[in-house]
């Protein structure tokens, strides 16, 4: 458990680290309305905030979502160290989750909103298709619930399986023949 514990705080320490390092070279190195283009009509490095949740949704209340990051910290740790001990996937589904929650966290209390830079698009016929600009944190976040709920749907219940002790099934006792007159 020592290991894994390591390696969850290790993985969270380092992935928000990076996560607030990538952010800060993005808006120091790229002016604001503009973007550096890394792959012509696939990805771009751009600039933005956002006070709300996924795509920019419920802006209108960041100071909610300011306690939501701050909360979720301490329980998404709880979750780590409370019950049965955690095989690796799931330490390292939990130690992305709250490498990013604290990337984002951070942001949310340094200026009011998440810093967003990742530009994934797509331009066709001169029609550019933009997905939402987004960034590490909420990479980690995705990446760690996506293999946390393949993990929980398709590997939790073989390993209760393998655990559980082998039943024999109740056999009834045979009755002794009836005894000859």
């Amino acid at each position: 458990m020592r290991r894994q514990t390591a390696l969850f705080f290790g993985l969270a320490l380092l992935g928000s680290g990076l996560d607030l390092l990538t952010k800060h070279l993005a808006f120091q190195h790229v002016r604001e309305y503009s973007e550096v283009t890394v792959v012509d009509g696939l990805l771009a490095i751009g600039r933005t905030t956002n006070p709300g949740v996924v795509f920019g949704k419920f802006g209108g209340a960041p100071a909610v979502w300011l306690v939501v990051s701050i909360a979720a910290v301490p329980a998404i740790v709880a979750i780590f160290l409370a019950g049965k001990p955690k095989g690796w996937v799931q330490t390292i589904s939990l130690g992305m989750i709250l490498a990013g929650t604290v990337g984002n966290m951070a942001d949310r209390i340094a200026y009011g909103a998440v810093r967003d830079f990742i530009k994934f698009y797509t331009r066709a016929s001169g029609v550019e298709k933009v997905w939402p600009l987004f960034n590490l944190a909420d990479s980690f976040i995705c990446v760690g619930v996506f293999l946390l709920s393949v993990e929980m749907m398709f590997f939790e219940e073989k390993k209760k399986a393998a655990a559980a002790p082998a039943v024999a099934p109740a056999v009834a006792p045979v009755p002794p023949p009836p005894a000859a007159p």
